[in-house]
């Protein structure tokens, strides 16, 4: 039987949005959010699966435990060291 280790490592990313005084609020239906989604979402996610499986003996799978994941990243990395 192998032996398995367990550790955790959390990247939270907090987003918000600054408006001018005179916004009304919501009235641009949360465009600022969707750009993200749409374009620095991919991003982040494609760099952090590329500089995981970059490493030697890495599976990388992703692995959502509850939340929604357009919200949330959860990813298994099981790692293989060498002695």
């Amino acid at each position: 039987m192998e032996h398995r280790e367990e550790r955790d490592f959390t990247i939270s990313i907090h987003l918000s949005a600054v408006f001018a005084e005179d916004y009304e609020g919501d009235d641009d239906g949360f465009v600022w959010h969707q750009r993200f989604q749409e374009s620095v979402r991919p991003a982040l996610v494609a760099a952090v699966f590329d500089v995981l499986r970059a490493q030697p003996g890495a599976n990388v799978v992703a692995a959502p435990r509850g939340r929604h994941p357009g919200d949330a990243l959860d990813l298994d990395v099981e790692l293989r060291p060498t002695r």
